[in-house]
């Protein structure tokens, strides 16, 4: 058996990341980080099943397209846009993993996971002011939604001696979570105001991980 913590750069890629003020299908995601632990459970010398348990957090971006659109849309002197927080992903993944030795050092190991993903889309706040006079804030909440995940990629990996390894991995991962949005103090039918949001999460992962040899 070999653990592991594994860390890194995530980039999502696709509707999640645009940031059209206008399009409904925009997530304002911008590129994030990843960290986690994993365990492989090798059935013999090349074949085994890997377990994954990781989080992924992406920053929020494009919030001054949001306090643009609001003071267009309202014809305020003016509207400030504030993100709760960023997007983030738990996952839960399982599934094999082969590894092809191309020496007594290095092998190119490959898996395909799949699993669970409990997945967070950040809110934000926009206070309007006109005429001197500031507004409640108009509120898009914090949404959650737990979907299907998977994750495959290939990493090389050196063996620094019998226990011990490092790994250079990258990864493709996806889910598409089907968010229910709840928004706050929404009287007046203007500016932007989803419901729901359901767009992939995809993108690619590239992480080093350090690896533990307990037995095999």
């Amino acid at each position: 058996m070999v653990i592991g913590i594994t860390g890194g750069f995530s980039s999502p890629s696709g509707n999640y990341t645009s940031t059209d003020y206008k399009d409904p299908k925009s997530g304002f995601a911008g590129s994030g980080t990843n960290f986690g632990a994993t365990a492989t459970w090798f059935l013999n010398k090349n074949f085994g099943i890997s377990a994954l348990v990781s989080y992924h957090s992406y920053s929020f971006q494009g919030i001054g397209n949001i306090s643009k659109g609001f003071q267009e849309d309202f014809f305020t002197d003016s509207a400030n846009a504030l993100s709760k927080g960023g997007h983030h992903t738990v996952n839960i993944l399982v599934g094999p993993y082969y590894s092809l030795p191309l020496s007594d050092k290095f092998s190119v190991d490959f898996r395909a996971l799949i699993g669970v993903t409990d997945a967070t889309l950040a809110g934000w706040d926009v206070i309007l002011t006109d005429g001197g006079i500031t507004h409640p804030a108009l509120t898009q909440d914090v949404a959650h939604a737990v979907t299907f995940g998977m994750q495959a990629g290939v990493g090389l990996r050196y063996n620094i001696n019998s226990s011990w390894a490092i790994m250079l991995n990258g990864d493709y991962f996806y889910s598409k979570p089907n968010f229910s949005i709840a928004n706050e103090d929404r009287n007046a039918n203007v500016g932007r105001k989803i419901t729901s949001y359901n767009e992939a999460i995809a993108g690619v992962n590239v992480n080093f991980t350090l690896a533990y040899q307990l037995w095999r």
